[in-house]
C-alpha cells in the first residue's frame, strides 16, 4: 500500500502499528481548539507521571489532502503547531558573566550559576541574551536570580531577586572584545555590544567557520571548534576558502591527530567540494540569508542564467 493512498494521519498511525511499530498511545484525535486545549491540560498535569520527558503537545491536522494544499515553510508543515508547557522554574545564584563573542561580532552575555537542577539536567550558565539585557538587569555578585529552561532546552535569566542582594559589588560590561581587544560599540538600537573587527577578530572566525561546517550546510566532519581554533592559531585560517586548502600534511604532525584522523579530515573537506549552491550560500553567513532564502537566490540566478544563454545562443558559436 502506498503512503500517498492514507486520506489522514490517523490512517497512517494504524497503518504503522499494524505492521508492529510502536506507535504513541496518547494520541487522540480533536474537532474543534476548545478540544485540543483540554487534552494540553490533562497532558501538562500527567506529564510527570510518564517515563520520558515532554515539553508540549504537537498538533497535526488530520486530513492529509488539506496538508499537502497548506504547503511546508522550510522542513515544517504550515499544517503543524506546537503548544509548549510552562517552563519549570528555580532559584540559584550567579557567580560571574562570561562575555562571548559570535560568527557576527555580537557579544553576549552569560551568566555563570551556583549549579542547580533543572528540568532533569544540572545548569551552571544561563543566558542573558543582549547588553541591553544585562543592563536592565542591573547585576551584582551573589544576586539571587530566578532561571528557567527556554523551551526546555536553553536555559535563560527570567528575573533578579534584589532584595536579597548580599554585595554592592556590580558586574560591569566590557570595553573591548574580549577575544580581540578591538573596541567595542554599541548597535543604534543600544540592545547588543558588537566587534566591528570582523576579518581578524578569532572568535568571529571560529564561528563563521563553525557555521559552514554544520552537517546541513558545508558538513565538514572532524572540524570541532577547537579544532577550527587550533588552525586559526597554527596555520592562519580565516575563512571559509581557507578550508578547502588546509595543509593536511602538517596537520598530522599537531598533538592530537593521526594519520587515520587526518585521512578522514582530508576526504570530508573533499566531499564538500560537491556542496549545493545554495548549501554554499548559506554557509557563508549573511544576515538574513539562511537556507532557505538561498535556495531562493540560486533558483532565481539560474533561471536568469539559462534565460541568458538562450538569449545569446548561437553568438558565440
Amino acid at each position: 500500500m502506498a503512503l500517498d493512498t492514507f486520506q489522514t494521519h490517523q490512517e497512517e498511525l494504524d497503518f504503522l502499528n499494524k505492521l508492529g511499530f510502536t506507535i504513541n498511545p496518547l494520541n487522540e484525535t480533536a474537532d474543534n481548539l476548545e478540544e485540543i486545549w483540554k487534552m494540553h491540560d490533562k497532558m501538562e498535569i500527567e506529564k510527570d507521571k510518564l517515563n520520558y520527558p515532554i515539553d508540549g503537545l504537537v498538533v497535526k491536522l488530520n486530513d492529509n489532502n488539506l496538508l499537502e494544499t497548506l504547503g511546508i515553510v522550510g522542513k515544517t508543515h504550515r499544517g503543524w503547531s506546537a503548544i509548549k508547557f510552562p517552563a519549570d522554574e528555580v532559584t540559584t545564584s550567579i557567580l560571574g558573566v562570561t562575555w562571548q563573542v559570535g560568527r557576527t561580532g555580537k557579544v553576549t552575555p552569560v551568566a555563570e550559576l551556583e549549579p542547580v537542577e533543572l528540568a532533569g539536567t544540572t545548569v551552571k550558565r544561563a543566558t542573558l541574551h543582549n547588553f541591553k539585557e544585562f543592563v536592565e538587569k542591573n547585576l551584582f555578585e551573589k544576586d539571587t536570580l530566578v532561571v528557567r529552561k527556554a523551551g526546555e532546552i536553553i536555559p535563560e535569566v527570567v528575573e533578579v531577586m534584589p532584595n536579597l542582594r548580599q554585595t554592592e559589588n556590580k558586574f560591569i560590561f566590557p570595553e573591548v572584545c574580549p577575544s580581540c581587544s578591538v573596541k567595542l560599540s554599541r548597535t543604534s538600537t543600544e540592545v547588543d555590544l558588537i566587534c566591528l573587527n570582523y576579518n581578524n577578530c578569532p572568535a568571529q572566525i571560529s564561528g563563521r567557520l563553525s557555521y559552514f561546517t554544520q552537517r546541513n550546510l558545508g558538513d565538514i566532519v572532524g572540524l570541532s571548534e577547537k579544532i577550527i581554533e587550533r588552525l586559526i592559531k597554527e596555520f592562519g585560517v580565516s575563512d571559509v576558502f581557507d578550508l578547502f586548502n588546509l595543509p593536511f600534511d602538517k596537520i598530522e604532525n599537531l598533538e592530537g591527530f593521526g594519520e587515520k584522523s587526518v585521512q578522514n579530515l582530508q576526504k570530508s573537506v573533499e566531499r564538500a567540494r560537491n556542496i549545493k549552491d545554495y548549501k554554499f550560500l548559506a554557509g557563508l553567513g549573511i544576515d538574513g540569508v539562511g537556507p532557505e532564502v538561498a535556495k531562493l537566490i540560486c533558483e532565481a540566478a539560474s533561471e536568469k542564467i539559462e534565460k541568458t544563454k538562450q538569449q545569446h545562443e548561437g553568438l558565440f558559436q
